[in-house]
């Protein structure tokens, strides 16, 4: 019979180590979750951040081009007077 007891034992301490890994994947399934819109999240920022990084660009190359422009036209009507 005492074997009989020793085998309970550890089958019911099996089952609650069981029950305790159960539920540990549980949870790390649900912070894998939360991780992931997160990290969806941030995608979708860099996504934008570039875009506007982009535009910025644009709008600097723009802003040079005029720049350059308006000197020309200075250094043209200063060589004709």
């Amino acid at each position: 019979m005492e074997a009989l007891e020793k085998l309970e034992q550890r089958i019911a301490e099996f089952l609650a180590k069981f029950d305790g890994q159960k539920a540990e994947n549980v949870r790390i399934r649900a912070e894998a979750a939360v991780v992931a819109v997160r990290m969806a999240e941030l995608e979708e920022e860099n996504r934008r951040l570039r875009a506007s990084l982009v535009q910025e660009e644009g709008t600097r190359v723009d802003a040079l081009k005029r720049i350059d422009a308006l000197l020309l036209k200075i250094e043209e009507h200063e060589s004709i007077e």
